[in-house]
């Protein structure tokens, strides 16, 4: 009896500290983003932009987002990132894995119309496979950005790897190009996923 309650004692304390913040790119509690512009956030039927608009945008996708939760957590174990970023990603490109976005546009953030309406996306997108190919992309971009600009901080170092994650490696041209829209709206994203038990 004592040992269950000294285990449940330790993960009490563990969970909090993984919870609030890991990762190996800052925290993204602590980084500053304008959010979604007001483009997307219009396709998206809001008539409002910034940070509350992707709050808004990710409170819709919640309840999609939340079912992978477990995979986003070792996912984000593997390849030491945020799952909270995970989710972001996965609601800006999928509207939290509820329709299958353009391939060649991923930083739209808009679904792929078909002369039907919205394509529902399939099921294999958000397993832990695909989980890992995202999370593995942007490992990789920011791996680059990180032998680009040795000097710069590990929360420049995920702005930038999420800017090239989406427009391409050769985007992030100086420390200049650590904004893009996609990046902004990702994180603010994440930020309310954080919230949110990420």
């Amino acid at each position: 009896m004592l040992l269950s309650w000294l285990l449940l004692g330790l993960a009490a304390l563990i969970y909090p500290a993984e919870s609030s913040n890991w990762g190996c790119y800052g925290n993204i509690r602590n980084i500053d983003t304008p959010g979604a512009s007001c483009l997307i956030a219009r396709r998206r039927g809001l008539n409002f932009c910034g940070v509350r608009a992707s709050e808004r945008l990710a409170e819709m996708d919640l309840p999609y987002v939340q079912r992978y939760q477990p995979t986003l957590r070792l996912v984000g174990r593997k390849y030491c990132l945020d799952p909270a970023v995970i989710a972001g990603i996965l609601s800006r490109e999928s509207q939290g894995g509820n329709v299958l976005v353009s391939g060649g546009n991923v930083a739209s953030g808009i679904g792929l119309v078909q002369p039907g309406g919205i394509q529902q996306i399939p099921t294999y997108w958000t397993s832990e496979t695909r989980a890992s190919q995202v999370s593995e992309n942007l490992n990789m971009r920011i791996k680059e950005i990180r032998r680009r600009y040795p000097t710069i901080s590990a929360d420049q170092y995920l702005r930038g790897g999420l800017c090239a994650y989406s427009e391409g490696p050769g985007y992030v041209r100086s420390n200049q190009d650590f904004s893009c829209d996609f990046c902004n709206d990702v994180l603010a994203r994440a930020r309310y996923y954080k919230g949110h038990g990420f």
